[in-house]
């Protein structure tokens, strides 16, 4: 006979794990429903300092040079993403782009600078199992 549970579930909040579990489903359902409440304050709590450490990590903006040929500039975040939740680089406000690969879809954030710019940042590319994948604005 075995001792593990008929019903379970492990959620991963940051990098931490919580599993829900129990011998019944009407337990499990009762589980469920205290740990929502739990889960949610977690996963606010997370949004909330990440948008805190944006806001502290965003460099002075660079003095603006006027250059003899104009750039189109990059294609403004949708609404749902504040200027907290866009990442920063060095050079400003990275840019939203998504495509797909031999690897399936992707999404990330990349440096504003022309492709080939010696100190170029490295993109920053999503986890597909994050819930910021599913917001992303691109």
């Amino acid at each position: 006979m075995s001792t593990e549970p008929m019903h379970k579930i492990t959620v991963k909040i940051g990098d931490s794990l919580r599993t829900i579990q129990a011998d019944t489903h009407e337990e499990f359902v009762e589980q469920l429903e205290v740990a929502h409440g739990s889960l949610q304050q977690c996963y606010d709590l997370m949004v909330a300092a990440r948008a805190v450490g944006n806001v502290a990590q965003t460099p002075a903006p660079a003095p603006v040079q006027a250059e003899a040929t104009a750039q189109p500039a990059a294609p403004a975040a949708p609404a749902a993403f504040t200027d907290a939740t866009v990442p920063q680089c060095p050079h400003g406000a990275m840019t939203a782009r998504s495509g797909s690969g031999a690897k399936g879809p992707w999404k990330g954030w990349f440096c504003p600078t022309p492709k080939g710019t010696p100190d170029q940042c490295k993109p920053q590319f999503l986890n597909r199992s994050t819930p910021e994948w599913n917001n992303f604005p691109a």
